[in-house]
């Protein structure tokens, strides 16, 4: 089953890597031959922490009783490992992460349908991702929220119990952001009662679609409608892929796009439509039909004509949720391997012998930063992620939308960002573990690069913020005339004041660097920020307006206007992590979560360019808040990336081991490598062996002749 080999072939001589037998490696807390000497840092540092993990733990899932369902959730993947998935090609990952994913849940199909929690939990702990990620994240919903309810009853079943693997198909080979303007058509056949779906120019044709490659038996295709030479915009249609062979049907091209930089489980597919018909009843209909004789009748409860993305912005809210427990999956690694590993004699002056005292790498300050800050940010989205969750019960239903612009651009905007600092922050904690970060078998090299295609999946990173921009112009407008703004931009209040001005709304200049660890004064000097760089968007955009034409003036506007989204939801999510942190019941695990707080608003301060915004002396106070805050966090650095509950067998990780034997770890997996089957390698021969001296290299290690002279 596995590309990688049986380490045993090693343990007696000679073998492919040397002539005698290879020594198990044995974990202890003394350096020898066999063992790396770490088996009792991460216990010492555990021993330090100022609260008790397992209720850090409960604060993190939302209670006791989602630790208990998270912990239930992930149970099936107990005593399972599929860490060797680094030296597996395509088609074994492929085959393997079926067979994982169906084996995971064969037992619980049609009897447990998963909330979005549910979905989180699986998210954050998953082994091996692949195509099931689309049918349970993007077809499922757009299911049960598109279509009527006597669709349902056709499609939903056989959904929840794997009968038919769906895939939601919307992003086209030359459209991916710009909905309105995808090529696929639906085109009514009035006189047959079916649809007809082509792909009509090359850039049509389907591309990036998660699951579709080889394993989907259907999808929901995005196209557009057209009946009798008229245009009814985007809508949504359920097509059959393959048939009981799952072959492709006729008029239907679909295949793998390709290796891409990661997610190599996932059958990323393409689509070509020769007109295909399907029946006139397979437009999802919960909001909108076509009469047999090719009326188009809206439903009078479609009230809002951005329902049809509804799915969407869902599917961002669980990807801001996730970025926060892929970001916990490289910290956890960074911060325990920070810890273990030492580096640099601890007096450089005074060290009589190569085998003096080290340093560990957390400690040296800069180390500590990065891990801390990235620590700060995961908790930070973790939170944030809970926010979103809690707000989509007020449109589950989709049946009040009233708070759907609110949500959607909010979701937009921190889906934007979010899933770009994990990204950035995963590549920086990879940075952090050094040259071993480089090795797949480090866990965090592979998180990486399997989730990076998420800034720019379901809406690219500058593509959403400048949507989140559009709210929030149209918001300050709003606070201007009236004094009224949804609740994420309550800050924009106070410009509807006769008087305002930014200067007299700046909370007032810290006296000491006690005043920036102070939650409130943080989000003061957030809202503050926030609002001065959206006063000074708008008014280059509304200057551009005079003169231009407004998408001119928009696109011309486009960098201040990013700059202020970002800042924006750094307020937001500094907020609500403050909001949270005082909520905290435990007292213990209050005080630590208020640190990390202080940790992520004091080094958005020191990284997004405030540096002007405060001036010298208040940013040399802030320095120091930080540093006292860095102080205060490390000896919980360990126990707050243990209360992250990631399983090793999730962490894959030679590096961020809960038991923190590394150097053992790391040898056995090289052990591993399928190059280490045969010796001399394949080629040899062919390419190398004529250009060496053999008669040199019968004498090893031996004077050459010479020396001899």
């Amino acid at each position: 089953m596995s590309a990688s080999i049986d380490t045993s072939q090693f343990r007696t001589g000679p073998n492919p890597v040397s002539l005698h037998a290879v020594r198990e490696t044995a974990p202890g807390e003394e350096q020898s031959e066999l063992c790396g000497g770490t088996a009792h840092v991460l216990p010492g540092e555990r021993a330090r922490a100022s609260f008790e993990v397992e209720k850090m733990t409960n604060v993190l899932d939302g209670g006791v009783e989602q630790t208990a369902r998270r912990r239930f959730i992930i149970s099936p993947t107990e005593g399972q490992d599929v860490g060797d998935k680094v030296y597996w090609e395509r088609s074994l990952l492929l085959s393997e992460h079926v067979r994982h994913f169906m084996g995971a849940h064969e037992d619980y199909l049609g009897k447990i349908i998963p909330t979005r929690s549910d979905a989180a939990f699986m998210s954050d702990n998953s082994m091996l991702t692949g195509s099931f990620i689309n049918h349970y994240g993007l077809f499922l919903p757009t299911i049960a929220g598109q279509a009527s309810g006597e669709q349902q009853t056709w499609w939903l079943p056989r959904t929840l119990t794997c009968q038919m693997i769906g895939v939601y198909c919307q992003t086209e080979l030359g459209h991916g952001s710009n909905v309105r303007g995808l090529r696929t058509t639906a085109t009514y056949d009035k006189e047959r009662q079916q649809f007809v779906l082509h792909t009509p120019v090359l850039q049509a044709v389907k591309w990036w679609i998660s699951g579709m490659g080889k394993v989907a038996t259907h999808a929901l295709v995005y196209a557009q409608l057209v009946i009798e030479g008229k245009e009814y915009g985007v809508h949504i249609f359920l097509l059959q892929l393959r048939d009981r062979d799952h072959r492709p049907i006729a008029g239907i091209e679909l295949g793998d796009v390709g290796p891409k930089m990661g997610d190599n489980a996932n059958d990323t597919g393409f689509l070509r439509l020769d007109h295909v018909r399907i029946p006139r009843e397979h437009m999802l209909a919960r909001w909108q039909h076509v009469t047999p004789d090719g009326r188009y009748v809206k439903s009078e409860k479609k009230t809002n004509p951005r329902v049809h993305y509804a799915t969407m912005v869902f599917t961002r809210g669980g990807m801001i949720k996730a970025a926060g427990g892929w970001l916990a999956r490289a910290v956890t690694i960074a911060a325990r391997y920070s810890c273990v590993r030492k580096q640099g004699f601890l007096d450089t002056r005074s060290t009589p012998t190569h085998t003096a005292p080290e340093r560990a790498v957390i400690d040296y300050r800069m180390q500590m930063y990065r891990v801390l800050k990235q620590l700060s940010l995961t908790y930070a989205i973790k939170f944030t992620g809970n926010w979103m969750l809690d707000n989509f019960k007020s449109i589950e239903t989709l049946e009040d939308l009233s708070s759907l612009p609110e949500i959607a651009a909010t979701a937009a905007g921190l889906k934007g960002l979010t899933t770009f600092l994990a990204a950035n922050g995963m590549e920086d904690l990879r940075k952090c573990c050094g040259g071993h970060g480089y090795l797949l078998s480090s866990g965090i090299a592979n998180h990486t690069a399997d989730y990076v295609w998420q800034t720019t999946a379901e809406g690219d990173y500058v593509v959403m913020m400048l949507q989140c921009a559009r709210f929030l112009v149209k918001s300050l407008e709003a606070a201007q005339a009236t004094g009224k703004c949804p609740g994420p931009c309550g800050y924009m209040r106070a410009v509807h004041e006769s008087n305002f001005s930014l200067e007299r709304s700046a909370p007032p200049p810290a006296a000491s660097p006690d005043r920036f660890l102070d939650l409130a004064y943080l989000v003061q000097l957030h809202e503050q920020f926030a609002l001065s760089t959206l006063i000074d968007a708008n008014a280059q955009f509304s200057a551009q307006k005079k003169t231009l034409p407004y998408d001119e003036a928009w696109n011309n506007s486009a960098v201040l206007l990013c700059t202020a989204v970002r800042a924006h939801c750094f307020t937001f999510m500094m907020s609500t992590f403050a909001d949270q942190a005082q909520r905290v019941e435990d007292e213990n695990c209050r005080a630590a979560v208020v640190q990390l707080a202080r940790m992520f608003g004091l080094s958005n301060i020191m990284d997004n360019n405030w540096n002007g915004w405060i001036n010298h002396a208040q940013l040399q106070l802030a320095k120091r808040a930080l540093d006292t805050t860095m102080d205060a966090i490390r000896p919980d650095v360990v126990p707050l990336v243990d209360a992250f509950d990631i399983p090793d067998r999730v962490l894959q990780s030679a590096l961020g081991r809960y038991d923190g034997n590394v150097y053992e770890a790391l040898f056995e997996a090289a052990l591993k490598s399928p190059l280490n089957t045969s010796d001399p390698f394949s080629g040899y021969k062919e390419h190398l062996e004529r250009f060496l001296d053999l008669e040199f290299m019968e004498k090893p290690n031996e004077l050459v002749p010479e020396a001899r002279l």
